[in-house]
């Protein structure tokens, strides 16, 4: 299910997701900054990757990776992070 083409996907959406999620932890906390990685943080990502890389989606087709099944990835990748970092954090705190 996760394999290299699509954590290449999830470096590239996160590169810009991780900053706005990083920014808005230090304004007010740690949750709100986990909502926004999972949620609007991906469709920032997203919006990032449609602007600068759309030629790449060909190559991502090419592999057998739809656009859909990539983003659902992500997405699921995100969620399983943000859990665990709310859970370390609970642990922690």
């Amino acid at each position: 299910m996760f394999t290299a083409p699509n954590f290449k996907f999830f470096r590239e959406i996160n590169s810009v997701n991780t900053p706005i999620c990083l920014l808005i932890g230090f304004c007010y906390n740690l949750p709100y900054a986990l909502l926004i990685f999972c949620s609007f943080g991906i469709f920032l990502g997203v919006l990032a990757f449609d602007y600068f890389k759309k030629p790449q989606y060909y190559l991502y087709y090419n592999l057998g990776f739809t656009k859909t099944a990539l983003i659902r990835n992500t997405f699921i990748l995100n969620l399983v992070l943000a859990f665990l970092i709310l859970l370390c954090s609970k642990l922690i705190g």
